[in-house]
């Protein structure tokens, strides 16, 4: 947005009426106060469930799984690669990392970006839309890599052959879904 000017330094443009709130100051944009209804604390509570069971499980098991356990599996399910049994870790840390940083970001959606211009009428639609969005995600992620971990923990005592794959295709295509519903909603309201 600098110009420069005739001697050759930048001067800064001054935004205009057709500019919108995001353009104009994207780190300005008001914090709101959007209080969570009662499917964003579902899912939230969902979520740390899931959390739980994710931690859960390893604890449970760790001092019964052999010494070298599967740790990456192929499209099919079937165990490709063996590591320690320390590495059942692995997952849950991974889950609580995705987890707690996407809740910790949907508490601050005014860090966000929208796909649409935000103004007086629609932001606070468009904050609780992106809060609802995060906490969904959050939570079909934990939930699918806590279904992993136990899928995976029957694999390594010989109930299963292979981690069954559509269980996992599903939530991955329901978390596509969510972020075309939140798409499709957002720019409805825009």
């Amino acid at each position: 947005m600098n110009e420069p000017s005739r001697k050759g330094k930048s001067r800064k443009r001054k935004p205009g009426k057709d500019q919108s709130l995001s353009s104009q100051a994207r780190n300005a944009q008001p914090r709101l106060d959007v209080p969570k209804k009662p499917t964003d604390k579902a899912f939230e509570l969902l979520g740390y469930g899931a959390l739980l069971v994710l931690f859960g499980l390893p604890a449970i098991f760790y001092y019964s799984l052999p010494d070298s356990i599967p740790i990456h599996y192929g499209l099919d399910g079937v165990p490709d690669g063996y590591g320690s049994r320390r590495m059942i870790w692995l997952l849950p840390g991974i889950g609580a990392v995705l987890y707690g940083g996407l809740m910790w970001l949907a508490n601050y959606p005014h860090l966000l970006n929208y796909p649409v211009r935000l103004t007086t009428d629609n932001i606070y639609r468009q904050y609780r839309y992106a809060q609802r969005l995060l906490r969904v995600i959050s939570s079909l992620v934990v939930v699918m890599l806590a279904f992993i971990k136990y899928m995976g923990i029957q694999v390594t005592f010989g109930q299963l052959d292979a981690i069954p794959v559509w269980p996992v295709l599903l939530m991955v295509a329901a978390m596509f879904a969510t972020v075309g519903v939140y798409i499709y909603s957002s720019l409805k309201c825009g």
